[in-house]
């Protein structure tokens, strides 16, 4: 909630203190074994960089990860519903990965 939070107001170094928060929401989560609220920390953060940011390339990680968590925890639709959602940001994701391995 304090990164909801902190993304909602106008303040100096918002991107950095939202960034920090979300990271950190998505690792508590993670380590309590909160495998929905990591996937939803996921895709909040992504929301926030298509949104605020425009940093497709790190939205597109983000949502690679929340689909992850929701795949291991069986939401089935909820990984549907985001591949439809994020198509184009997953396949440039995607196109990205190959480059830097390749």
């Amino acid at each position: 909630l304090n990164a909801e939070h902190a993304a909602l107001k106008e303040k100096k170094n918002k991107e950095k203190t939202v960034d920090t928060l979300y990271k950190d929401a998505i690792l508590s989560s993670t380590r309590g074994g909160y495998v929905h609220d990591a996937a939803l920390a996921h895709v909040r953060f992504a929301d926030f960089l298509l949104s605020e940011v425009g940093d497709t390339q790190e939205a597109g990680y983000h949502i690679q990860k929340a689909i992850k968590c929701y795949n291991n925890w069986g939401a089935m639709a909820i990984v549907e519903y985001l591949h439809n959602q994020h198509e184009e940001i997953l396949a440039g994701s995607s196109a990205n990965c190959m480059l830097t391995r390749g």
